[in-house]
């Protein structure tokens, strides 16, 4: 099989089958009765997910892979200059594309022209696994540039950045799951990973409490970094999305992707 076509059968394979799981996860065991119909939120969500892989249907899936080839190709990056053992090299690949989806996470939220199009992201009212796929198409093209310059700086092995970014869609859709987690099991996961109860909190119409929880996988930054919150104020009955924005019958696609261009809140 060709090597593209390969790549991009794991993060379609990630992305198809993540939805799968958690989707049956969430009907069987969901943390949360909905709170608002489905329909409209699924129909916006579901959208900008064709959009964003029907306008770039492969420049997203291969782009970092094939930047760590480019890389490799040319003797670009630290672990193309420093040899390093191969498992060493893949789990510093992991940690550090890990490190800067944080760091990228909490610019979007510091940054007012980011802040603009992550509104988007922000602005369900519900929690779910969709959720996880509401992005503007500009910040899922922009937002991956940081992950692109970290791949090629680092000469990051080819298969160690696809790990990373099936890792990240797979594990995405669990953090924005509706999925019931028993206590102790949800403590013990996000002694490494983000969870959903973790997540969830980062979601919440309290502007303090959204400017917490910024991990894509990995818990560590949060913590070490001073933006991990153990749960939101109201517990249970958290209330979800922006709080200029509260009413899902205007939050179809049409309006989502006008969104960044009107006045928002402040992030």
């Amino acid at each position: 099989m060709d090597a593209s076509v390969l790549v991009v059968s794991l993060y379609f394979g990630a992305l198809v089958g993540g939805f799968a799981v958690v989707g049956a996860w969430e009907t069987l065991a969901p943390a949360r009765p909905a709170r608002a119909p489905l329909r409209e939120r699924w129909t916006a969500n579901l959208g900008l997910l064709a959009l964003n892989h029907g306008i770039l249907p492969f420049l997203l899936p291969i782009s970092n892979g094939a930047a760590a080839w480019f890389a490799s190709e040319r003797g670009w990056g630290f672990m193309n200059v420093v040899a390093l053992p191969p498992a060493a090299a893949f789990a510093l690949t992991l940690v550090a594309l890990d490190a800067v989806r944080y760091g990228n996470h909490r610019l979007w939220h510091r940054v007012p022209v980011l802040w603009r199009l992550h509104r988007v992201h922000h602005s369900d009212v519900d929690y779910d696994l969709t959720v996880g796929l509401r992005f503007h198409p500009i910040e899922a093209v922009a937002g991956n540039l940081a992950v692109l310059a970290a791949v090629v700086a680092l000469g990051a092995p080819v298969w160690a950045v696809i790990a990373s970014d099936v890792a990240t869609v797979a594990l995405g859709y669990f953090a924005h799951g509706n999925v019931r987690v028993p206590g102790a099991v949800d403590r013990a996961l996000r002694a490494v990973l983000v969870t959903p109860a973790m997540h969830s909190t980062h979601h919440s119409v309290e502007r303090d409490e959204a400017m917490s929880n910024f991990g894509s996988v990995l818990s560590v930054w949060d913590r070490l970094f001073g933006s991990y919150r153990e749960r939101p104020r109201a517990g249970d009955a958290i209330e979800f999305g922006l709080a200029d924005e509260r009413d899902p019958s205007r939050l179809g696609i049409v309006r989502l992707l006008g969104l960044p261009f009107a006045v928002p809140g402040r992030p």
